[in-house]
């Protein structure tokens, strides 16, 4: 039975908040890029998103690897 505090659920929803934040923030990263490039100032929230993102996307994927081993030690 597969209930919300079910370990593959849980999994599952840190392997895509993840992900949704790692691409955003790549997304941000690349457009302060080419912001600089065409010489205008950086939208500053786009760029602390950019900045914040891929660390918080980092402690995610942490958390879930934390998941796998308290599930694979239940067995």
């Amino acid at each position: 039975m597969n209930t919300l505090d079910s370990p593959a659920t849980a999994q599952r929803i840190v392997t895509v908040l993840a992900a949704a934040i790692a691409l955003v923030s790549v997304a941000c990263l690349s457009f302060v890029l080419i912001q600089y490039t065409a010489g205008a100032t950086p939208f500053t929230p786009v760029m602390a998103v950019g900045l914040y993102g891929l660390p918080v996307a980092f402690l995610l994927l942490i958390t879930l690897l934390l998941l796998r081993i308290n599930a694979r030690r239940r067995r």
